[in-house]
């Protein structure tokens, strides 16, 4: 099963990194990881069993991720579960830490691939890594420029 942790330090309070990174208007502009859009499912506000439909460009195909909130701890830990082609399963976990006067990020990724893509993996691998490594980069770079 594929797995991927990045992380990066951001320049701004933990409250203003949790803020941006869970404000889901903010998902496509993050860009790493292809989402054309994310909303809440479920009614109140964002918690543990919450639910989140995202559409996604995977591989060139538009598809829908259907995601349950399996951790919410404002404003250290997130995590959920995604479902959707071409996923077998798909679990995140982003951990916020303050340092400094910044902020740590580390986002964990871990999937498994329908039984057509394992095959294809060893050259779609790298690929989708360093579009997830750009995704954090870019984080960073939009947060950063957001009026402090």
């Amino acid at each position: 099963m594929p797995r991927f942790e990045d992380s990066i330090v951001i320049d701004r309070p933990i409250d203003e990194v949790w803020a941006y990174l869970t404000d889901w208007f903010n998902t496509p502009r993050m860009g790493g990881y292809a989402a054309l859009g994310l909303r809440q499912t479920s009614p109140g506000p964002t918690g543990v069993g919450s639910t989140l439909q995202g559409r996604n460009v995977i591989l060139g195909f538009e598809t829908r991720l259907n995601h349950k909130v399996t951790e919410w701890d404002p404003p250290h830990a997130f995590a959920d579960t995604m479902e959707g082609r071409p996923f077998r399963s798909l679990s995140q976990r982003g951990t916020l830490e303050s340092i400094g006067g910044g902020t740590l990020v580390v986002v964990s990724t871990e999937f498994e691939l329908r039984p057509a893509l394992r095959l294809l993996w060893p050259f779609l691998g790298p690929l989708v890594r360093r579009k997830m490594r750009t995704g954090v980069q870019r984080v960073k770079q939009l947060i950063e420029s957001e009026p402090g």
